[in-house]
């Protein structure tokens, strides 16, 4: 289920390590947002070569998480402080396929492919060590196409409603590209999924190269 819908445009943040950084990782949970092939309404990216587009329109993360992260903290976190658009239950990265076809609310979303975290979730939060943690635990959440546009309400259901026979979950992706490089042989059995986003799959390429 939905926990929280999230949506912003890119600003300024402070950051407490370094330079100030322009990002749409600060997003507000909304009640309502129409999802269209590019992602949510009012809602945009500020790093367009490494988030955003059509096979990266929609973020998740699974609200599991954040119990972890705000004992972490010392604090309990503001959601979404990731930036994803949907903070859902339910349906984390061991559960979750490249390829999955949910339906939420009126719109359709099929999953491509793991998030590749950067150290911008520990400017956001001012809080070091989220970045590292993120790549260790595979915590990552997840992106999506959107296959059917339409509108999207936070208390809108989430339904599995297609999964291919060959594919991967969320964590063996992470697992794959992170912490098993030299796996060649389920590299190429990765390469050769169909929904796999196109920015994954040139990452995966280089490895086997």
């Amino acid at each position: 289920m939905i926990e929280f819908l999230n949506v912003g445009r890119p600003q300024l943040i402070g950051n407490p390590f370094g330079p100030v950084i322009n990002s749409g990782i600060k997003k507000k949970p909304v009640t309502s947002a129409y999802l269209n092939k590019n992602g949510f309404a009012h809602d945009e990216v500020a790093d367009h070569d490494n988030h955003g587009g059509e096979e990266r329109a929609v973020c998740f993360y699974p609200f599991e998480h954040y119990s972890g992260w705000n004992a972490l903290a010392g604090q309990e976190l503001k959601i979404p402080a990731f930036g994803e658009n949907i903070t859902l239950s339910g349906y984390t990265e061991d559960t979750v396929y490249v390829g999955d076809i949910y339906q939420i609310g009126d719109a359709a979303v099929q999953i491509t492919q793991s998030r590749i975290p950067c150290a911008k979730v520990d400017i956001a939060n001012r809080i070091r060590g989220f970045f590292e943690l993120f790549i260790r635990t595979g915590k990552t959440g997840y992106f999506g196409k959107v296959v059917k546009e339409g509108q999207v309400e936070d208390q809108s259901a989430i339904t599995l409603i297609e999964r291919p026979s060959h594919t991967v979950s969320i964590r063996e992706l992470h697992h794959l590209f992170f912490h098993d490089r030299q796996n060649t042989k389920e590299i190429e059995r990765v390469l050769s999924i169909e929904a796999l986003a196109g920015d994954m799959r040139n990452r995966l390429r280089k490895l086997i190269k």
